[in-house]
């Protein structure tokens, strides 16, 4: 009958891997081959994504977890690539050679699935191998699997230090050492600086730079020693305040953190230099 069939046109293999509600996943278990198969954890607590490993928790990047179980639910098997266990290996699709994920629904197991390597068949196309835990067949998809799944911990956490819309903003306070501070604050259509008026094309460039910023320089201790800047933002609109605080170490180390954020903290001279201006 397969045979028959298949000479109609017909699929001998399955056509979805996945089907997955997204809103009915509250977790997700991932063991990256780059975090030598230790357990990556991204769980829903009190409607919000956290990640979790090796005891450390932090907030997740909240729109990844939607773009994974996208990823495998949009996985369409192009190709059957191995029958049997033997060439597992081959394609690394073993517990130890490839990434596992399993999806959860509270204690419910929803899908368990290894995302093996990825091959050029030719440019722009790329085929990546996966199993089902279950399954002895390996099947080729289209796409480079690994990249999204086969990551490090920080690569899955929030990396948000501001993100406002700065229309709404009227009020930005700079607290620097010395006798450096200043207030920039919105007066009818112009932006002061005391009696000063600011130069409007260098506001303007300032905000578009610090509006949505976000790095991945993470740092993971907190730093001992107190605060040397910091930047309050304030707005209309009833606009969450916006509090970003500088711990200046040396010429090479600038930590900052901020409340949109909060328990991360950011190690980046280059973000520390786009936000505490002069």
């Amino acid at each position: 009958v397969e045979i028959i069939d298949n000479r109609k046109g017909n699929r001998t293999f399955k056509s979805d891997l996945v089907e997955v509600v997204a809103g009915e996943v509250t977790s997700i278990e991932l063991y990256p081959k780059v975090n030598n198969g230790n357990q990556i954890k991204l769980f829903k607590e009190n409607d919000k994504w956290k990640v979790e490993s090796e005891g450390k928790k932090y907030n997740a990047d909240q729109a990844l977890a939607g773009q994974l179980i996208s990823s495998l639910n949009n996985m369409k098997p192009k190709s059957v690539a191995a029958t049997n266990k033997d060439r597992w290996e081959q394609f690394e699709v073993t517990d130890s050679l490839g990434t596992r994920v399993k999806l959860f629904n509270n204690t419910s197991l929803l899908t368990d699935v290894i995302i093996g390597k990825f091959s050029f068949a030719q440019p722009r196309n790329m085929t990546s191998y996966v199993r089902l835990l279950d399954d002895k067949e390996v099947y080729g998809v289209e796409g480079m699997l690994g990249m999204s799944f086969n990551r490090n911990l920080n690569s899955f956490r929030d990396r948000t230090i501001i993100k406002s819309n700065k229309t709404d903003w009227t009020k930005l306070t700079f607290s620097y050492p010395a006798d450096s501070s200043f207030v920039l604050e919105k007066l009818g259509d112009d932006w002061m600086i005391g009696e000063m008026e600011a130069d409007s094309a260098s506001v303007v460039e300032y905000f578009n730079k610090i509006a949505s910023l976000s790095d991945g320089s993470f740092s993971e201790e907190k730093p001992v020693n107190q605060p040397t800047h910091s930047l309050t933002i304030e707005g209309n609109n009833m606009m969450q305040k916006v509090q970003i605080t500088g711990y200046f170490i040396d010429d090479e180390n600038f930590i900052m953190e901020s409340n949109q954020n909060p328990g991360a903290y950011f190690n980046s001279k280059t973000s520390a230099e786009k936000v505490f201006v002069s």
